[in-house]
């Protein structure tokens, strides 16, 4: 028999969230990466480009 304890899953709240003021000035930075890597893609149902993932990425690593 397992004891494995389960945590509850708190969400995140929107003042939780910081540096959103220093993402509104790297935006149009990344803006010309936004077609990286989308040559491959002949469905067209690209949802993410890399320009977004850049902006998660950044913003993960600000808070």
């Amino acid at each position: 028999m397992s004891t494995r304890k389960t945590r509850k899953v708190e969400r995140l709240k929107a003042e939780q969230v910081t540096g959103l003021k220093h993402l509104d000035q790297i935006v149009p930075l990344l803006e010309r990466l936004r077609d990286v890597g989308c040559d491959r893609d002949r469905a067209g149902n690209r949802e993410l480009s890399f320009d977004k993932y850049c902006l998660l990425v950044l913003l993960y690593l600000l808070n």
